[in-house]
C-alpha cells in the first residue's frame, strides 16, 4: 500500500501511490463534487475530471515539481513512496501494467499462462531492449524479482512472497512463478513499481549505489534517467528506442524539482517557472484555477492515523478511543481539504471496491458515521490515567493538509484532557520512518495519507497482520491474522470479500488504525499543456506519455 506524501505503492504506500492510456477525447467531461464559495477554508468548486483533450503538439521540455520533495532513492525495490514512484513509473516497466480502469495489460510480458492454481508462466515480449541496447532476458526478470525478496535490500514489497515457492527461468523467453498456495493477487503484483525489470549486469555492477544519484538506473521505459543533481533536480529524456510504438511521447525532456513549501510551489506554478505538479495544496486552489488547469480525480487514497507504539499510552484501548473521538472528520474534510475529501468510516475507501461491491458496501454502510465527540474524550480522560499521558503524533510537515489536520486533532484532543504533542517530519525523516525502526523511536502515532495501487481492499489490510513490514506498532490479533491469511489464498471474489470485511471490523474495533478522510487526486499544469487525466494510476505508470501541447 504504498501513505501521504513521499503518501499509504499496495503495500501501505505512502504519498511522500498503467501504461497510462493516452487521452483521445477532445472534450472535457466532468461531474461535480461538493462545491461553493471560495477562499481558504471554504468549499472549492472542484470537478471530477474523466476526460481531457488529447495533446496535438510536441513539447521540448517541461519542469515538474515533486510536492513531497526529493526522492531518497530511485531504486524500484524501494518504491513505496510517491516521490519515488512518480519518477520511476516513467522510466521503468514491469511484465504487466494497469490501464485507466485498473485492468491488467501486457507490458514486457506478451502473455501469461496459468495452467493450474499454483503456476504462472510469463512469456516475454521479443525485441525489447534496455536504454543501453542490451536485450531484456528472462534472467533480468528473475533477478529483478529476487532483488525485492533479498533481505539485504529491505524492500517493503517482500511480503508479496508469502505464498511463493520459486521464480525460475524456464526458457530464454519464459519465466515461471510457482506458488505454495493459490494467491489471487499474484498477477497484479507484476504491474506494480517494485517489480519492474532492471538490467541485471548494470545493477550488479552498481551494487549498493543502484538507484542513487551516483549509481543511476537501467530500465526499458519511455524515458531515460539523464541526470540527478542532488538537492536540485532529476532530468529525464525521451527514449527514442522505446518498444511501445502504439504510444508516441510528446515531451522530449522532463526536469523534476523538489520544492516542498506550499507558498513557493504556488509562486513557481503561477509564474510558469514550474509547468506542473501532482498533489496541489488546498491553499493554491483559487489562484491556480485562474492561471491554468487544476484538475481533480477520484482517488484510492486514505488519510489515517496509525498507532506506531503500543508499549506507550496508546497501548491502552481507551486512550486510542479518546484520540479517535477527538478527530473532527467533517471539519477536516470541509475546512482543511475545502470539500475535496470525504470523511471515511474504514481504512479502505469505497472507490477501492473493485469486486463484490455489494458485500463491501453493505459492511461499509453498517459502520457508524465518523463524528467528533469531545464529551466522550473528556469522559475517558477523567477516568483513565493512560489517556492523559503524553502522546506524540508525527506527520509530514511538507503537506499543508497533514499539518493542518494534525494541528486540529491535537488541539481538540488536548481540549478534551489528552496531552497530544506534535512532531513534524521533513521529507527525508518521513521516508526514513518507513524503513528505519530507529526513526520511529518516541513516536506514538503517525498521521499520513496512503493509497492503494488497485481496487483490492486485501492489499491494504494484509499489511497490518502480525509481523508485517507496515505494522509498526506490533499489533497482533489471531482472528485478524487467520482471516487475512485465508483471504490471501481465496480466489473466489465473494468469499474473499467476506473474509476481508470481517477482518476490517476487527481492526477498526481495535482502533490501531483510525481512518480520517479520502482526499481526491489533484494535478495542475499550465494552460499550454493537456492530456493528463487525474487518476490514481500516475503513481506507477508513464503518465508523461499522456502529456503534450495544446
Amino acid at each position: 500500500m504504498k501513505s501521504s506524501v513521499p503518501t499509504t505503492r499496495s503495500t501501505p504506500r505512502r504519498r511522500g501511490l498503467a501504461v497510462a492510456a493516452v487521452a483521445t477525447v477532445a472534450t472535457l467531461a466532468a461531474c461535480s463534487s461538493p462545491s461553493s464559495g471560495g477562499g481558504a477554508g471554504s468549499a472549492f468548486d472542484a470537478k471530477i475530471t474523466t476526460d481531457v483533450p488529447a495533446p496535438t503538439t510536441d513539447v521540448a521540455e517541461v519542469t515538474w515539481n515533486l510536492a513531497t520533495g526529493e526522492p531518497p532513492t530511485l531504486d524500484p525495490a524501494q518504491s513505496a513512496l510517491e516521490n519515488i514512484s512518480t519518477v520511476v513509473g516513467n522510466v521503468c516497466e514491469g511484465l504487466f501494467t494497469y490501464d485507466a480502469d485498473y485492468g491488467l495489460q501486457p507490458a514486457l510480458a506478451e502473455s501469461v499462462d496459468h495452467p493450474d492454481d499454483l503456476t504462472y508462466v510469463f512469456t516475454l515480449r521479443q525485441g525489447v531492449t534496455f536504454w543501453d541496447g542490451a536485450p531484456v532476458t528472462a534472467e533480468d526478470v528473475v533477478y529483478s524479482i529476487d532483488r525485492v525478496l533479498d533481505p539485504a535490500n529491505a524492500s517493503p514489497w517482500a511480503a508479496w512472497a508469502i505464498n511463493l515457492q520459486s521464480v525460475a527461468v524456464t526458457s530464454p523467453d519464459t519465466v515461471t512463478v510457482t506458488l505454495n498456495r493459490p494467491d489471487p493477487l499474484v498477477e497484479g503484483v507484476f504491474a506494480l513499481p517494485a517489480f519492474v525489470v532492471v538490467e541485471k549486469a548494470y545493477a550488479e555492477q552498481a551494487g549498493a549505489a543502484f538507484g542513487t544519484a551516483g549509481g543511476g538506473l537501467m530500465c526499458t521505459g519511455p524515458y531515460e534517467l539523464d541526470s540527478w543533481t542532488q538537492g536540485q533536480d532529476i532530468v529525464l529524456t525521451r527514449n527514442p528506442d522505446w518498444w511501445n510504438t502504439d504510444v508516441t511521447p510528446r515531451v522530449d525532456k522532463a526536469t523534476f524539482t523538489f520544492v516542498t513549501d506550499p507558498s513557493a510551489q504556488i509562486a513557481s506554478l503561477r509564474s510558469g517557472e514550474t509547468d506542473g505538479q501532482w498533489i496541489i495544496p488546498t491553499s493554491a486552489y483559487d489562484q491556480l484555477s485562474e492561471s491554468g488547469d487544476l484538475l481533480f480525480g477520484e482517488s484510492l487514497q486514505t488519510s489515517f492515523i496509525s498507532v506506531t507504539d503500543l508499549t506507550g499510552p496508546l497501548g491502552d484501548p481507551e486512550a486510542r478511543e479518546a484520540l479517535r473521538e477527538a478527530v473532527d472528520y467533517q471539519g477536516i474534510s470541509q475546512s482543511v481539504y475545502r470539500g475535496t475529501a470525504q470523511p471515511l468510516k474504514a481504512l479502505v475507501p469505497p472507490s477501492a471496491y473493485g469486486y463484490s461491491t455489494d458485500t463491501y458496501e453493505a459492511a461499509y454502510d453498517a459502520l457508524p458515521e465518523p463524528a467528533q465527540d469531545l464529551d466522550r474524550v473528556a469522559e475517558i480522560t477523567a477516568d483513565d490515567e493512560a489517556a492523559t499521558q503524553p502522546v506524540t503524533l508525527a506527520y509530514l510537515a511538507a503537506s499543508d493538509e497533514d499539518t493542518r489536520s494534525a494541528t486540529a486533532i491535537a488541539d481538540a484532543a488536548n481540549q478534551g484532557g489528552m496531552d497530544v504533542q506534535l512532531k513534524p517530519l521533513s521529507p527525508p525523516e518521513f521516508g526514513a520512518f518507513f524503513t528505519s525502526p530507529d526513526s520511529r523511536q518516541g513516536v506514538d502515532a503517525l498521521l499520513s495519507t496512503g493509497y492503494l495501487d488497485t481496487p483490492e481492499p486485501l492489499t491494504y489490510y494484509q499489511f497490518f497482520a502480525t509481523g508485517s513490514f507496515y505494522n509498526f506498532g506490533g499489533w497482533s490479533n489471531a482472528d485478524y491474522d487467520a482471516l487475512i491469511a485465508q483471504a490471501q489464498t481465496t480466489t473466489d471474489d465473494d468469499e474473499r470479500a467476506d473474509l476481508v470485511t470481517r477482518a476490517q471490523a476487527i481492526i477498526l474495533d481495535a482502533g490501531v488504525v483510525m481512518p480520517v478522510v479520502q482526499p481526491d487526486t489533484s494535478v495542475y499544469h499550465g494552460s499550454d499543456l493537456t492530456g493528463l487525466v487525474p487518476r490514481q494510476s500516475y503513481f506507477y505508470t508513464p503518465w508523461l506519455t499522456q502529456l503534450g501541447g495544446v
